[in-house]
């Protein structure tokens, strides 16, 4: 009898939930505005998002060149060492 009760009694208050979930508001200006703000701030941070991840691709394509510049420059320091040696 007990277990009876408590099922109805649990169902009773899942219909009760639902109700109240159903019913909910609808959005208000205020709440729609300050919505709209916030899609646009996220649409700016992923464009500077975007920006920094451009930016970051093109120095480390200036680093990559800065450093095969230098072997090569450390290469022709051996090599001008090298001659410089054999010419004494």
């Amino acid at each position: 009898m007990k277990k009876t009760i408590f099922t109805i009694f649990a169902v009773c208050l899942l219909l009760v939930a639902f109700i109240i979930v159903g019913c909910a508001r609808h959005p208000n200006e205020n709440e729609l505005k300050a919505l709209e703000e916030q899609k646009q701030a996220v649409a700016a941070a992923e464009t500077k998002a975007s920006d920094c991840t451009a930016e970051k691709a093109a120095m480390e394509k200036q680093l990559t060149e800065a450093k095969q510049k230098a072997d090569g420059m450390k290469q022709e320091k051996v090599a001008v060492e090298k001659r410089l040696a054999e010419w004494k």
